[in-house]
C-alpha cells in the first residue's frame, strides 16, 4: 500500500495505511443490465472463496504456532466502582477462562484522550465480551494511561469492557507496543527501529502502537503446558487487527469503500462516537 496518513499532536500520533488510494482497481460506475453484471460478480465470487479459505487455513497455521512462557510478573492497576484501586497480575485478568486476548489500546501516559482509532476497536469490543466469554476468553484492554484517566474515558464512552493500567510497568515495552526513545531493542510488527526508519515508516519508531496479544493459562490435564502458567501464543500489530473491528467490514462491502480521506483526520479517518457533528452523522461533507 502506497498511501500513508499521520496526524501528530503534542502527545499522541495515530497511523495508518489507507487502501483508498491503492493502485488496485478503482469504483467502476459503469452502468450494465443485471444479466451483464452477473458474470462480473461470479467471477469475484470465485475470488472471495478463495480467500475464505485461505483465511482458515491461516487460522489453522496461527493455532499450530508453538507457545512461549511467560516469565516475568507483571502487575495492572484497575479500579472497583467504590473507585479503589486494585492490582491485578497478568494470571488475574483471565477471570477463570482458559485463554486472554489483550488489547493493547493507545492512550499514552500524558494523554488528554484515547486515540481515535483504537476508541473505534472499543465501540466493537464491549459488544462481543459476553460471546467471547462464552468459548472461555477473556479481553481485557491495557494501556499505559493511569486508571483515574482510562475509568473517566470509559464513563465518557460509556464502554463496559475490563480495561487497566500497566503505568510504571515494562508490559507495553515487552510485549512491543511501546516505543520508548531509549531504548535499543525497540520493534514494532517485528521490526527493528531501524528497519522501520529504512523503509519510511517513522511512525512506528515512537510512543504508542496498536496490536493484539493472546494467551493461555496452562492445564497440563488438557496437555496445553504447566497447570497455572501463563503462555503467550500471538501477537499481531498494524493492518494485522484491523479485521476484529466491524466496521470496515461493512464499508469494504460499498462501492466508495472506507473512504480514509474524507474528513482529512489521518489515522482510520474516524472520530470519537461523540465528537461528531450532526451534518457528519447524515453523511454531509463540506
Amino acid at each position: 500500500m502506497s498511501h500513508k496518513q499521520i496526524t501528530i499532536t503534542s502527545s499522541q500520533s495515530t497511523t495508518s495505511t489507507s487502501i483508498t488510494n491503492s493502485p488496485m482497481a478503482q469504483p467502476n460506475f459503469k452502468v450494465v443490465t443485471a444479466d451483464e453484471y452477473l458474470p462480473a460478480r461470479l467471477e469475484l465470487l470465485k475470488k472471495e472463496k478463495e480467500l475464505s479459505r485461505a483465511r482458515d487455513a491461516l487460522t489453522k497455521e496461527r493455532q499450530a504456532l508453538p507457545i512461549v512462557k511467560v516469565t516475568k510478573k507483571y502487575t495492572f492497576v484497575d479500579m472497583d466502582e467504590e473507585g479503589n484501586k486494585i492490582e491485578k497480575t497478568l494470571e488475574d485478568l483471565f477471570d477463570g477462562r482458559e485463554q486472554l486476548i489483550i488489547y493493547h489500546f493507545m492512550y499514552g501516559p500524558d494523554w488528554e484522550a484515547g486515540c481515535p482509532s483504537c476508541t473505534l476497536q472499543g465501540e466493537a469490543t464491549s459488544r462481543v465480551i459476553p460471546h467471547v466469554n462464552s468459548r472461555g476468553t477473556t479481553i481485557v484492554c491495557v494501556s499505559r494511561a493511569p486508571i483515574e484517566k482510562i475509568q473517566a474515558y470509559k464513563k465518557r464512552l460509556g464502554f463496559t469492557f475490563p480495561w487497566v493500567s500497566s503505568y510504571g510497568t515494562s508490559f507495553n515495552q515487552d510485549f512491543h507496543v511501546t516505543m520508548m526513545d531509549d531504548d535499543t531493542d525497540a520493534q514494532y510488527n517485528f521490526m527493528s527501529r531501524e528497519t522501520l526508519l529504512a523503509k519510511n515508516m517513522p511512525w512506528f519508531t515512537r510512543g504508542e502502537q496498536p496490536g493484539q496479544s493472546s494467551f493461555i493459562m496452562g492445564n497440563a490435564n488438557k496437555d496445553t503446558g504447566e497447570t497455572g502458567v501463563v503462555y503467550h501464543t500471538y501477537s499481531s500489530y498494524s493492518r494485522a487487527i484491523e479485521f476484529m473491528n466491524p466496521t470496515f467490514g461493512y464499508l469494504d462491502t460499498t462501492k466508495l469503500g472506507r473512504r480514509d480521506d474524507i474528513n482529512k483526520l489521518g489515522g482510520t479517518g474516524f472520530r470519537r462516537r461523540d465528537e461528531y457533528s450532526q451534518d457528519e452523522l447524515k453523511g454531509i461533507w463540506v
